[in-house]
């Protein structure tokens, strides 16, 4: 009876490879997947923020009943034109985490770019919302977290690859 010696493997990164039981994609692997995860879900709710931003802006006019104002007109560009960059902003995040998923060339790069932008845009919301006259401090909270995540994740997608 003959005994067989294990293979071994030509390096570590070989051992780890075969023990690995992950559902990160292997181009990206644990950390980046999170953080693409967490892009994909913040792009689709700016997606959905802009959408209700530019609803809000056309619909305007309807609130007042008898008697509207002169320039009700002017008060609906505004949310409209924030609401069409939110839902620009969101639906490029939402596809550049599904391209960086597919594996598309300098996807990895464009999508850390919007994110960090994203997280840049969200700790100004987060200035201008606890400098405003009424604080809000709900919301400068959701902006705090919300610029946390993006920026987290911008710089997981920038980093160089291992």
């Amino acid at each position: 009876m003959t005994v067989r010696r294990p293979v071994r493997s030509a390096s570590v990164a070989g051992i780890r490879r075969r023990g690995q039981h992950s559902l990160a994609p292997e181009h990206l692997g644990e950390a980046t997947a999170a953080a693409t995860v967490a892009v994909v879900v913040g792009g689709v709710a700016l997606t959905i923020t802009g959408i209700g931003m530019v609803a809000m802006g056309l619909t305007v006019g309807s609130r007042y009943t008898s008697d509207p104002p002169p320039d009700v007109g002017s008060l609906m560009v505004l949310p409209t034109v924030a609401g069409l960059l939110v839902l620009l902003l969101g639906i490029a995040l939402t596809a550049g985490g599904i391209a960086v998923f597919a594996s598309v060339r300098r996807a990895r790069i464009a999508t850390g770019v919007l994110a960090a932008v994203a997280a840049g845009l969200g700790a100004l919301g987060t200035v201008v919302a606890m400098t405003s006259a009424p604080a809000d401090a709900v919301l400068a909270i959701a902006l705090t977290l919300a610029a946390l995540v993006f920026g987290v994740a911008a710089i997981l997608l920038l980093r160089p690859r291992r």
